[in-house]
């Protein structure tokens, strides 16, 4: 889980395949494309989350540094993907909360 193509190579893919509904929602008016952001935001933020708790639960086992030092890389950039998804799903909860308000007044 751990390996790192796989704790930042699904970020990524996620934030391709989110760039892809993003530009799909800004050119057409396909009504829950929202929806589909908010989901694909909130999946990554919480497969993040599981990441960074999998590594801490192994920093505990083997200690930090020889965790680092057999990662090749440090803990602390997997919270880069963990902090990306959250902003992004709190962007599409506001622009949700924003539709479904103007909507109402109508």
């Amino acid at each position: 889980m751990l390996n790192p193509y796989f704790a930042f190579g699904v970020p990524c893919g996620l934030l391709i395949l989110y760039g892809i509904f993003a530009a799909v929602r800004k050119k057409t008016k396909i009504p829950y494309l929202g929806f589909a952001l908010f989901i694909i935001a909130g999946f990554m933020a919480a497969f993040c989350f599981q990441v960074v708790q999998y590594a801490y639960h192994e920093s505990t086992q083997i200690g930090r540094a020889t965790l680092e030092a057999r990662l090749s890389y440090p803990l602390w950039s997997l919270f880069g993907g963990l902090f990306l998804g959250l902003v992004l799903a709190v962007i599409n909860l506001v622009r949700g909360y924003r539709r479904i308000k103007g909507s109402k007044s109508r």
